[in-house]
């Protein structure tokens, strides 16, 4: 009878003992990797972001456009009304990550990071941003106002504390003094995140409606 070489059989266990290794770390990071899945699956994601916009003059007295992400579920809404109370409103349900995509970008262009601005003319139309977010158990939500963000976006105040020791500044006083700027292209953007999102159909609702409100 042939003997096999324990060098054979020292081999062949290595073999099995590698095998069994290797099967245990695969079975572990397969099972982490279903688990990391099932939570991101069960996890309640919810965002809303909308943006009213009130017109002081003109047929149409306020706009407002949502956009809702609700486990995946998008919708966005569109409504109008006139001045004698008139309301044209409409619903789309959005296939696919177009809100979740405009969400991502609105967060890029600093949607929570906007600030209530003072009105600075009463014939200015008036904005709201109202923004909410539930990832898992974390929340937060945010509402701010402020009229002509293409103004924030582009041009600058600048405020200017005299001294009150002196009671009439020379002109090189007026040199040192420190101005701060306060241009911030955030307001704009996040407008022109809601106007430009949806398809074409989308847009051509809106335009549809807003004319025939103009109209009546």
């Amino acid at each position: 009878m042939r003997r096999i070489p324990v060098i054979t059989i020292f081999v062949l266990l290595l073999v099995v003992l590698g095998s069994v290794v290797a099967w245990r770390l695969f079975a572990k990071q397969e099972t982490e990797r279903r688990n990391a899945v099932a939570h991101v699956q069960a996890r309640k994601t919810y965002f809303k972001m909308v943006m009213t916009v009130d017109h002081p003059a003109g047929n149409i007295a306020r706009e407002e456009y949502t956009l809702i992400d609700d486990d995946g579920k998008s919708k966005a809404s569109y409504a109008v009304s006139n001045r004698t109370g008139t309301i044209a409103k409409f619903d789309d349900y959005v296939p696919g990550y177009d809100v979740s995509f405009a969400f991502g970008k609105a967060v890029q262009d600093g949607i929570w990071r906007l600030n209530t601005k003072h009105r600075r003319a009463l014939d200015e139309d008036g904005y709201t941003i109202h923004v909410e977010q539930i990832a898992d158990e974390e929340r937060g939500s945010r509402t701010v106002t402020f009229t002509n963000p293409a103004f924030w976006a582009k041009t600058a105040e600048y405020h200017i504390t005299l001294d009150p020791k002196k009671k009439t500044p020379t002109i090189s006083d007026i040199l040192k003094l420190q101005a701060v700027s306060n241009r911030d292209p955030d307001y704009l953007a996040v407008v022109n995140d809601f106007k430009e999102f949806g398809s074409p159909r989308f847009k051509q609702t809106i335009t549809a409606a807003r004319e025939k409100l103009l109209k009546s």
